[in-house]
């Protein structure tokens, strides 16, 4: 692969002062892609689901994994499985769609009619013998509500592989949290653009003017972090106890740790889950790379079990989102575009950008192995 070569990868390596960011095709080829499927989500923890579309005993969903074809499911024991949803008999796609509900709690091939429970084991194997393998199994876990699906084997438990993550996301009892809302959307730019607009805040001004004037960009900082996250501090302007339309928590239950109240935390998550802890209600959003310049967001709303049954106002929240989704949205498509030019390059860093420097040298690390089998140092 010739559109990233190893003087691009080392440029990024680089200490901040000196870096150079990753090249404009890094953003645009297919291939790179094809490259980050292999050695970063393969291998890593992603977020393809919350409990919440799975409530049913039956209920699956497929998990945007690539070129992969993954489900999970709950089963009659509440408990969730992922499975390689391909039939063992002749290769055929189980569970056509992106999402459904299981009649009789079984998985049924539509070529020679073979079944399987949804723990993945052969229950049925007409003209063909019981001892065949069922259907293989995914690593799944979740956290906060959110399923995490890993392909790899070998890979090692996720609170191990986030082990010294973001303590504000520790400190609060994410998993009691009730998901208010779900909205999808799909930009027409590559992954990496979505997330690197979440790493930096200096675009506030222009972009997002109510933002700015809640959570101002020159009063944010980034915070030290791993291979597995990295975090960011955003301080309230005079007046807002959190980000909404009013900037009031109008009676809605904290759901961010004491410590945690008085500002904006943010984390990503690697590689594919952008999490934002205000006081009163946890924003994430959930990244589904479906080309080089396509990217599926799922964003989610999560907020203190009791708030919804107090009946407070979580519309003054949904219309701020909503809004400032749409504006990065539109300016992710804008760079996309510019990106794709022949005239994109070399690209710089500003100096108030570390934290999307410090996202860029995650993604060249595993390019510099990838590719060159070497390791950072």
């Amino acid at each position: 692969m010739r559109s990233v070569n190893r003087e691009d990868v080392l440029g990024v390596l680089r200490p901040f002062a000196e870096a150079t960011p990753l090249p404009p095709a890094a953003f645009v080829d297919p291939e790179v892609l094809g490259l980050e499927e292999k050695a970063i989500f393969s291998t890593s923890w992603i977020p393809v689901a919350h409990e919440a579309d799975l409530a049913r005993p039956g209920d699956w969903v497929k998990a945007p994994l690539g070129g992969e074809h993954v489900i999970v499911v709950r089963g009659a024991d509440l408990g969730l499985a992922a499975l390689f949803a391909v039939c063992s008999h002749r290769g055929t796609l189980l569970c056509a769609g992106e999402r459904g509900h299981l009649a009789n709690l079984e998985i049924r091939c539509p070529y020679h009619a073979w079944r399987y429970a949804t723990d993945g084991s052969l229950l049925a194997a007409p003209g063909g013998a019981l001892g065949a393998p069922g259907l293989t199994r995914a690593g799944l876990e979740t956290h906060a509500g959110v399923v995490f699906v890993n392909l790899d084997p070998g890979a090692p438990p996720l609170e191990k592989s986030w082990s010294g993550g973001p303590p504000w996301l520790d400190r609060s009892r994410l998993s009691a949290l009730e998901r208010a809302r779900r909205s999808d959307h799909e930009v027409a730019a590559n992954w990496k653009v979505v997330i690197g607009n979440f790493q930096e805040s200096h675009h506030f001004p222009s972009v997002h003017p109510s933002l700015e004037g809640r959570t101002p960009w020159g009063r944010s900082s980034s915070v030290a972090s791993s291979d597995a996250w990295l975090g960011g501090i955003m301080e309230f302007s005079a007046g807002f106890e959190t980000v909404s339309e009013s900037g009031r928590r109008n009676g809605r239950p904290f759901v961010a740790a004491e410590p945690d109240r008085g500002h904006v935390k943010d984390a990503l998550v690697f590689p594919l889950w952008m999490t934002s802890l205000q006081p009163d209600y946890l924003l994430t959003y959930r990244l589904a790379p479906l080309a080089a310049d396509r990217t599926l967001v799922v964003a989610e709303i999560h907020v203190h079990p009791g708030a919804r049954a107090a009946g407070v106002d979580l519309d003054d929240v949904f219309s701020f989102w909503d809004r400032t989704n749409a504006e990065d949205r539109a300016i992710c498509e804008l760079q996309q575009h510019g990106l794709a030019t022949r005239h994109a390059g070399p690209l710089r860093y500003a100096a108030s950008e570390d934290g999307l420097h410090a996202f860029e040298r995650l993604i060249s690390k595993r390019y510099l192995q990838a590719l060159f089998g070497e390791e950072s140092e």
